[in-house]
């Protein structure tokens, strides 16, 4: 698809990347969005968000996969009964996402002018 090169050759993360795409795709979900404002608050594990968000443990461990899977959380065991996993936010991750959304603000690269289109001739012949 054309669309990759431009990505490829323009983006400072390579949107082609599949990590930068379930990233964006994780961040897409207000249970998962919920789940990261509760993280960024401090450590906690399942049942913990479980409780907060008041949702069947189930539906949280299936969020929780897929922030994993993006690299937005990581977990770490309770020191003393490691069947029990704290999540934490990846910040760096987190920060990487916002190093984007920051360039795609930049209007260093931008020229206001459009390109000239079709429709930009038809104008002029008309007269």
């Amino acid at each position: 698809m054309y669309w990759r090169n431009i990505l490829t050759a323009t983006s400072p993360i390579g949107l082609e990347d599949r990590l930068a795409h379930a990233r964006f795709t994780a961040l897409a979900d207000p249970t998962r969005l919920a789940i990261l404002t509760l993280l960024r608050q401090r450590d906690q594990c399942v049942c913990h968000l479980v409780e907060a968000l008041r949702m069947k443990q189930s539906i949280v461990s299936y969020h929780i996969a897929i922030l994993r899977r993006a690299g937005l959380i990581t977990s770490w065991p309770h020191p003393t009964d490691r069947r029990w996993l704290y999540y934490t936010l990846d910040r760096s991750a987190l920060e990487q996402i916002a190093g984007y959304i920051g360039w795609l603000t930049d209007e260093g690269e931008y020229d206001p002018d459009p390109l000239p289109c079709a429709a930009d001739g038809l104008r002029g012949s008309g007269s």
